[in-house]
């Protein structure tokens, strides 16, 4: 099974200083293990601007924005209304080879597990799972316009005092509703109102359940299936009735904590994935092996209640990956192996800001937030463990490395806000922010752009073309008068043409008419998007993590110059003695390299 050459592990926003300190402490053994056999890159710089789809695109492309087509998160295609766009996420946007396309051009056998844009499949000879969104179990249609989940997940909260009990005390989460049928025995219902994850019409349904003393059983077909306490249940399948009169499976997995209170009682869905897989045989080693956990932990995120089961929750997605690895590896003598781990992101966006103290939280909640950064990257080095241990030889190549990093942000201000004060956008509902896309000037599409609502160009546009130049004027203006801090500091960073955009990876006729990017100010939409490629403070830093290890590559090495994502597909190309990608103009990074 030791054949591979290379092995590519894509963590979303982790955040190169955390593993680098966090290594050296011995809280992540395996990255430790691998920064001694290997170079680390300490400014390594993502693309503009630095959201998922356009690294993921710079990385395996070895191309920027402007050459590789995914400029964005979002996509404004021309002949469209202003309002309309459609996500990155899915690879029939991407116009450039990926480095694994030319391996396998070259004769080497390729895996591709769950990497943001890395599906559909263009070389059939490439085994691919999954790869239209960051999250296993949603997927981005190839129109780029939705994304779903089989099913929400469910929370039931009982109180030992007062069973059931609607909600525990100090619990955010709202549980799901229960009805007593008869004593010890109850309902536990499943609302399937959820249009935008619902896409199979499943009907509302219930599971039945015994308590007996303390003792609790799911009844399903005449079995009762034990929830025992801090312990999760084998997959349980049932068919489902539909609003088109068909009955489709779905699994579920069910859990059961045991709190000061009460207990509680929480459903995790899983999703089929062999509709995301090629080739065909790659479908059959799934054939009795549980579907991949959906992931929804976020919505517990905060919950003091609740924490165990996100935590749970990412274990089971990577031992689900280590096994679907073990199976396909049987099957195959594989080269390359690709995967991807999008869970450190979620806990970036969900608690950055408070660990990093940019925003103030009580001592209780940054306790807890600690305990998530740290277990999340626990769970990273778990991952990278597997691969050292059960699949690398003593001469694979591995590449461990994230998308981009993670600032602080102390308040969230949006563009859509500096471009109204400007008065060029304008709203139909400010407080929910809806545009009135009849009346306004210009408009954000897509993170980085803004757009003029040009006549003749865009479906519906308003501006006169003879007006454009000055629209144009007047967004940057806007910028540079409305992007500031309560001091009257610009946050910034800057405001150019696109035709003026390529010096830093943009423009082409998909570019806005105007690109900006901001500062690494206290002031942002989120913690990583609008924020410039090397934006660094106090709060964090928006560079992505490199770390390279194997043969021909310098040992306990630290690469201390800037390079740039895409810098790495044509470096790990030249190791493998393969072209590099067609579209590429990232350069071999030698100074990382032992002398052949």
């Amino acid at each position: 099974m030791k054949k591979v050459e290379l092995i590519v592990i894509g963590l979303d926003g982790a955040v190169n200083s955390y593993i680098a300190e966090k290594a050296a402490a011995g809280v992540l053994p395996n990255f430790a293990k691998l920064m001694k056999r290997g170079s680390f890159l300490k400014d390594l710089r993502p693309p503009h601007p630095p959201f998922t789809p356009v690294c993921c695109s710079a990385f395996m492309t070895g191309a920027t924005p402007e050459l590789n087509g995914n400029i964005s998160d979002l996509l404004h295609k021309k002949n469209s209304p202003l309002s309309q766009t459609v996500s990155s996420y899915h690879g029939d946007h991407l116009k450039a080879e990926r480095f694994w396309e030319s391996a396998a051009k070259a004769g080497k056998k390729v895996l591709v597990d769950s990497l943001p844009v890395s599906a559909p499949v263009r070389d059939h000879s490439i085994w691919q799972l999954e790869g239209t969104s960051c999250n296993p179990g949603r997927m981005v249609l190839p129109d780029g316009t939705n994304e779903y989940t089989d099913i929400p997940q469910q929370v039931w909260l009982f109180d030992r005092n007062n069973i059931p009990a609607e909600k525990l005390e100090n619990c955010i989460f709202s549980s799901s509703p229960v009805e007593e049928l008869e004593k010890g025995k109850y309902k536990l219902l499943i609302n399937m109102d959820f249009p935008e994850c619902n896409y199979r019409k499943y009907r509302d349904f219930f599971w039945e359940l015994e308590i007996r003393e303390n003792s609790f059983f799911l009844i399903l077909d005449d079995k009762k299936i034990p929830l025992l306490p801090e312990s999760w249940t084998n997959p349980v399948e049932r068919k489902l009735n539909t609003c088109d009169g068909k009955f489709l499976p779905l699994t579920f997995r069910f859990s059961l904590r045991k709190l000061e209170k009460g207990v509680l009682i929480f459903a995790s869905a899983a999703c089929y994935i062999k509709d995301r897989v090629f080739p065909e045989k790659f479908a059959g080693i799934f054939d009795n092996m549980p579907p991949t956990p959906v992931h929804k932990e976020y919505i517990f995120f905060h919950d003091p209640f609740l924490h165990p089961l996100c935590i749970d929750s990412w274990c089971f997605h990577n031992e689900w990956h280590k096994e679907m690895f073990r199976r396909a590896l049987k099957e195959e003598n594989f080269n390359i192996l690709v995967t991807y781990m999008g869970d450190i992101d979620t806990v970036n966006h969900l608690a950055w800001s408070e660990y990093v103290k940019a925003k103030e939280c009580s001592k209780e909640k940054y306790e807890r937030i600690e305990k998530y950064v740290e277990e999340i990257y626990k769970a990273a080095d778990d991952y990278l463990g597997f691969f050292l241990d059960e699949v690398a030889s003593d001469e694979t190549l591995f590449l461990i490395l994230s998308d981009h990093g993670s600032i602080g942000v102390k308040q969230e201000k949006s563009i859509y806000t500096a471009l109204h004060q400007g008065g060029l956008l304008e709203f139909s509902d400010k407080e929910k922010g809806i545009v009135d896309w009849k009346r306004t000037k210009v408009a954000p599409r897509g993170c980085g752009h803004i757009f003029v609502n040009l006549a003749g160009r865009e479906k519906d546009g308003i501006v006169p073309p003879e007006m454009y130049e000055k629209t144009v004027d007047e967004i940057i203006t806007a910028l540079q008068d409305h992007c500031r801090n309560e001091d009257g500091s610009s946050y910034l960073a800057f405001a150019v043409r696109k035709e003026e955009a390529g010096f830093f990876g943009l423009g082409g006729e998909d570019c806005g008419d105007v690109v900006y990017g901001l500062s690494a100010g206290d002031h942002a939409s989120t913690v990583h998007a609008e924020q410039i490629p090397t934006a660094k403070n106090a709060f964090g830093s928006m560079r992505s993590l490199g770390l390279l290890a194997g043969k021909n590559v310098k040992k306990d090495f630290i690469l201390e110059k800037g390079v740039f994502l895409t810098d790495l597909a044509p470096t790990l190309c030249h190791l493998l003695h393969i072209p590099p990608p067609a579209q590429s103009n990232g350069r071999v990074l030698r100074e990382i390299l032992e002398e052949e």
